[in-house]
């Protein structure tokens, strides 16, 4: 059986990650201080600190439980943990610069790209086969990762993409997937996904009914994906062991 569409994850695929964040946490603490200090808000660094990793848990829960929540409910959740009364206290403009504070500190200290990633894109598109993404954005939200990815080269191969807080779903929830496959119109055991995460990107499209290819050697017990790889590269070979695609395709020159 031929596959019609590849998708793809992001974080620990195509980009490092966002545990290798390059002082993106920091940044994004002292950003929020100094727009609150402009205001006459002091709060200590150790505080916001402290809050913006309640709230990071707080967000990692509404994603366990398959949902997301947009790029600016983000802002708005990180500063409730630093004080429940500061939206009453915050003007639009304030507003709009926590927003660039809290959502946009990757455009200053970019996530590095995996190794491969172009490569294999521009292969699988030489193979005819259209391209999506999925991926769950943590406090860096979609529009800040395209950018990203347009500046790697990575953006281009791109048919569509999906980031969770967009469609406010999550991975591993089916949901996700089955909204990646609609803009394609093909059947989801007609469709591959990559990633390296077994619970968010092995179980979580196998549930969906769409083939796995696991980037690198995570484990988790009764996860196992369809086929296994440890580097970008072996994606095609791999596909065609699977029979997921044609053995008489071959890559353009």
């Amino acid at each position: 059986m031929a596959i019609q569409l590849i998708l793809f994850d992001l974080w620990g695929t195509l980009f490092q990650h966002p545990g290798d964040d390059h002082g993106r946490g920091e940044m994004r603490i002292r950003g929020a201080q100094q727009v609150l200090a402009d205001c006459g808000l002091m709060y200590e660094l150790d505080a916001i600190e402290a809050s913006f990793k309640a709230a990071g848990e707080e967000l990692m829960a509404i994603h366990a439980d398959g949902r997301d929540i947009s790029a600016e409910s983000r802002t708005v959740l990180y500063m409730r943990h630093v004080d429940p009364a500061l939206g009453e206290q915050l003007d639009d403009e304030a507003w709009r610069r926590l927003h660039e504070a809290v959502l946009t500190t990757a455009l200053r200290a970019r996530p590095l790209a995996m190794p491969g990633g172009v490569a294999v894109l521009r292969e699988v598109k030489a193979l005819g086969l259209p391209v999506g993404l999925v991926s769950n954005a943590g406090a860096t939200p979609g529009f800040v990762l395209r950018e990203i990815m347009g500046g790697y080269g990575l953006l281009e191969y791109f048919d569509d993409t999906v980031f969770s807080d967009e469609v406010e779903l999550s991975k591993p929830a089916a949901a996700i997937f089955e909204r990646a496959l609609e803009p394609f119109g093909v059947a989801p055991d007609e469709a591959v996904f990559v990633g390296d995460q077994p619970i968010l990107d092995v179980l979580g499209p196998q549930n969906a009914g769409i083939w796995t290819v696991q980037l690198g050697h995570i484990e988790e017990d009764g996860i196992e994906p369809h086929a296994r790889i440890g580097r970008l590269d072996e994606l095609v070979p791999a596909l065609r062991r699977l029979g997921l695609i044609e053995e008489d395709a071959r890559v353009a020159g």
